[in-house]
């Protein structure tokens, strides 16, 4: 089934100008829509939702936004809670979708910054460190297959726009595959971009809140740990139970319970072992290639050991950017070890970044981005 809502957002971004209004002007549209919606009984805010009704990264926010004196109301249609916010504080009221990320603050519109070709673009003629890649639309898959020939396996295939990792694959070894990657993406993405896969290297998100606050936490695929006790289905099985985990459709999760498929059965037969086996204490063990988290992958903390030049690399970034609030997905072998001496790209930059991964992490010490963000709007709103 093709996203419908994504290809109109990403065919109207391509072939409409971007428009960028001030912020006067922008809260009068946002209260005049806001009145049809109320007026005409098809939407109400209300303040009775809880953190299942809404995105994780708005309640982190909101809880602490609520420490300093901030009421909040949610949008909510009769499909049920959006992710429009109306804040009231300082005898102020305030609008936001998700998380208030100050756009009018900057010089660029976050078009440049969420396309993840434009940002492409930008981050070349910043000399940032990208993979080589090219974007096609749905009807030139032959093209990109031609391209995607051209550079040489492994690759990447992902949609131009969206986070999250919705409809990407990775390390597509042949055109069969590739082929399928491309049939994948275009589902949710009229277009879509075909690079070059870093091997041997691992993903990284980090959070720039205001060009200074940096975060950093490492993706990593779902997987198990033997303890020489237990087998792989009592490992899978007390992973899953963690309640720290949800199921994939739950908005107050970060961390899901690892799928099992197809993947994970080929990845334990290549290793010659099945659900009865009882791995050896510390091997791990990988059920999905992709360290996805609705996967069931891990998030590590990492902020501590991030090397100086590439917390210098994240905020030359976003100050290129001119953006007061971005994710940074970085893939890099180790992100102890400076940028300059190991393979990396920046693959991809988010406007609306998921702060709450720093916030509830599988291991490591949790760091704070929300109370960032809550400083940084009482420094450009009030």
């Amino acid at each position: 089934m093709y996203h419908l809502n994504t290809w109109l957002e990403e065919l109207s971004n391509q072939f409409l100008p971007p428009l960028k209004l001030p912020p006067k002007i922008e809260t009068v549209f946002d209260i005049l829509l806001e009145k049809v919606f109320t007026v005409t009984g098809l939407a109400k805010f209300r303040t009775d939702f809880t953190i299942s009704d809404i995105q994780l990264r708005s309640t982190c926010f909101i809880e602490e936004m609520k420490k300093r004196g901030a009421v909040f109301y949610v949008l909510r249609s009769i499909f049920g809670f959006t992710n429009h916010f109306k804040m009231e504080i300082g005898g102020k009221t305030f609008r936001f979708e998700t998380l208030p990320i100050a756009n009018f603050a900057s010089k660029y519109t976050t078009k440049i910054v969420d396309d993840k070709e434009l940002a492409k673009r930008h981050c070349k003629k910043g000399s940032f460190p990208i993979a080589n890649g090219q974007s096609f639309w749905f009807w030139q898959k032959r093209k990109a297959i031609q391209f995607g020939r051209q550079i040489g396996f492994p690759l990447v295939v992902k949609p131009r726009g969206g986070s999250v990792s919705r409809h990407v694959t990775t390390n597509i070894q042949s055109e069969i595959q590739l082929e399928k990657a491309i049939r994948h993406a275009i589902i949710y993405s009229p277009a879509f971009i075909v690079e070059k896969f870093i091997s041997n290297a691992s993903v990284y998100r980090a959070t720039i809140i205001d060009f200074n606050f940096i975060v950093c936490v490492r993706q990593v695929s779902a997987n198990v740990v033997g303890d020489g006790i237990s087998t792989i289905r009592e490992l899978i099985d007390k992973k899953n139970s963690d309640p720290r985990r949800g199921e994939s459709h739950q908005k107050q999760f970060t961390l899901y319970k690892i799928v099992e498929n197809e993947v994970t059965k080929t990845s334990l037969a290549e290793k010659g072992y099945g659900y009865k086996t009882i791995p050896q204490k510390g091997e791990i063990l990988y059920l999905q290639k992709d360290p996805f988290l609705k996967l069931g992958g891990d998030l590590i903390e990492v902020t501590p050991n991030i090397h100086k030049d590439n917390l210098r690399l994240f905020s030359d970034l976003a100050r290129f950017f001119d953006i007061r609030i971005t994710g940074i997905d970085f893939l890099a072998g180790n992100i102890a070890v400076s940028w300059k001496n190991q393979p990396c790209a920046i693959l991809e930059l988010n406007s609306v970044p998921s702060i709450e991964l720093h916030h509830f992490p599988s291991s490591g010490i949790p760091t704070n981005p929300a109370k960032a963000l809550a400083d940084m709007f009482f420094k450009y709103y009030l």
